[in-house]
C-alpha cells in the first residue's frame, strides 16, 4: 500500500494503513480451506440457507447477480488456491461451480464488483500486478480485459474494493488508486475505454487507501460515488449530473460522526427518490444512515440505536439491500459469527433480527453480497 499524500494527510494516512495492515495479517493468519459460499434465503416467510459447494473461497471477495431472460443467479469469487475468479451459479435445478481462468491472478485482499445487462455479464477484479480488468461474457464465453492498459490509465488500483455499475450501453468502474485520487475507467460503448481522475475533475479530498469501501449507483445517466476521505473519515459524494462531476463532504452536511473504515453501501430505493447510504461509525460502530431525497437535503440517524441492536464486528462489511418493489430496507453484517439484519417493520421503525438460527455460522470477516427480487432477499457469505 502506497501513501502518496501530502503532509496534511500523512499521519492519518499511516494509521490507517497501520490498521488495514494490522487486518490483512488477520486474514491471512485465518484458516481458509474448506471455507465456501452459502445462500442465505428468504422466501417473505421463512429463511433458508444453502451450501453452495464451490472452491475454498476468500473471504474478501464475493459479487452476485441475477440475470434475466434466463432467470439465473450468478455469485462471483476468488478461490484460495489458484487466486483464480470463480463463478458459482444457478440454471432453475441445480447450482455448479465454474473457474473462469482469468489471465492474471486475483490481488489478494481485493475485492470484486459486477452487474450483468440480460445474459451478458461483467465482472471486474483487480489483479496481481494491481491493473484492472473486465472479464465479460459475450453469451459464447468470457474474455478478460485489461482496462489498465486499455483505458491508459494513469493510476493502478489501489487493492481495496471497486463498484461498477452501468448507465446503458457505457459502463463504468470506479475505485481509490495508488495516487489516493478516485478514478473512474469507463466504455461509452462497452469498448472505448478512457480513464478519469475525479479527484482532479472535483477539486476533492485525496482518498482513503487503507479503507474497504467505496460504493455507488445511478438513476439513468447521473452517478452517485461514496468514498472515504484520508484526513478526516468523512464520508463524500462524487455526483455527475450529465454535464460535471461535483464533490460534496455528506459528513460535514449532516453533522454525522467520522466513519469506520469497514464498509458502505448505497442505493435507490426502488420506484422512490430516496437516496440511501448506510455506513459504520468510527465513534461507537453503530450503524448509521444518511437519506436524501433526489439528492437534496441529507440527513443523517443511528439505525442500531433505534433497532437496539448489536454491534457489527470492528472489520466486518455489511451491506444494505432494498425491496425490489421498494419500501422495506434491510442491512446485514457480521457479529460474532452470527448474521445480523436490520430491517423496517414500518417506514419509520427499525428493528434488528438475529439469523444465526439458520446458518452455519459466518465468517467474521466475510465479505458480504446480495440483491432481492421481488420481495425475495438473497444474501452470500463465507462459512466460518
Amino acid at each position: 500500500m502506497i501513501c502518496q499524500t501530502p503532509l496534511k494527510y500523512t499521519l492519518s494516512c499511516l494509521h490507517r494503513a497501520v490498521r488495514a495492515f494490522g487486518l490483512l495479517l488477520t486474514l491471512a493468519a485465518l484458516p481458509v480451506f474448506g471455507q465456501q459460499i452459502h445462500q442465505l434465503s428468504y422466501n417473505g416467510s421463512t429463511w433458508a440457507d444453502q451450501n453452495l459447494s464451490g472452491a475454498a473461497a476468500q473471504q474478501w471477495a464475493i459479487s452476485a447477480f441475477f440475470t434475466t431472460p434466463n432467470d439465473q443467479f450468478h455469485v462471483f469469487y476468488g478461490a484460495v488456491e489458484s487466486n483464480d475468479l470463480h463463478q458459482l451459479f444457478y440454471n432453475g435445478s441445480s447450482w455448479a461451480d465454474e473457474d473462469l481462468n482469468q489471465s492474471t491472478a486475483l490481488c489478494e485482499y481485493c475485492g470484486i464488483s459486477g452487474f450483468s445487462v440480460d445474459n451478458f455479464q461483467y465482472v471486474f477484479y483487480t489483479a496481481s500486478d494491481y491493473a484492472l480488468h473486465q472479464m465479460l461474457y459475450n453469451n459464447v464465453g468470457w474474455v478478460d480485459t485489461n482496462l489498465s492498459v486499455a483505458s491508459g490509465a494513469t493510476a493502478l488500483p489501489a487493492g481495496n474494493t471497486l463498484v461498477a455499475f452501468t448507465t446503458s450501453p457505457a459502463l463504468h468502474v470506479y475505485y481509490t488508486a495508488d495516487d489516493s485520487h478516485i478514478h473512474q475507467t469507463y466504455a461509452t460503448d462497452g469498448t472505448n475505454w478512457q480513464d478519469q481522475d475525479l479527484t482532479l475533475a472535483t477539486g476533492g479530498p485525496l482518498a482513503c487507501q487503507g479503507c474497504l469501501g467505496i460504493t455507488g449507483f445511478n438513476v439513468g445517466n447521473f452517478q452517485y460515488v461514496y468514498y472515504l476521505d484520508a484526513n478526516a473519515s468523512h464520508i463524500h459524494q462524487l455526483s455527475y449530473n450529465n454535464v460535471s462531476w461535483t464533490d460534496e463532504d455528506l459528513t460535514a452536511l449532516t453533522k454525522s460522526p467520522p466513519a469506520y473504515f469497514a464498509g458502505m453501501s448505497a442505493f435507490l430505493i426502488p420506484g422512490s427518490k430516496t437516496m440511501r447510504v448506510y455506513f459504520v461509525s468510527g465513534k461507537n460502530h453503530h450503524i448509521m444512515q444518511l437519506s436524501s431525497t433526489s439528492n437534496g437535503k441529507w440527513s443523517s440517524s443511528d439505525v442500531t440505536r433505534k433497532a437496539n441492536a448489536p454491534v457489527p464486528d470492528g472489520y466486518a462489511p455489511l451491506v444494505a439491500i432494498p425491496n425490489a418493489t421498494g419500501g422495506d430496507v434491510n442491512v446485514y453484517y457480521v457479529t460474532g459469527h452470527a448474521i445480523n439484519r436490520l430491517y423496517q417493520p414500518t417506514s419509520k421503525t427499525w428493528a434488528n433480527q438475529d439469523l444465526s438460527a439458520f446458518t452455519n455460522g459466518a465468517n467474521p470477516y466475510s465479505q458480504l453480497a446480495g440483491f432481492s427480487l421481488n420481495n425475495n432477499q438473497y444474501l452470500y457469505y463465507v462459512v466460518e
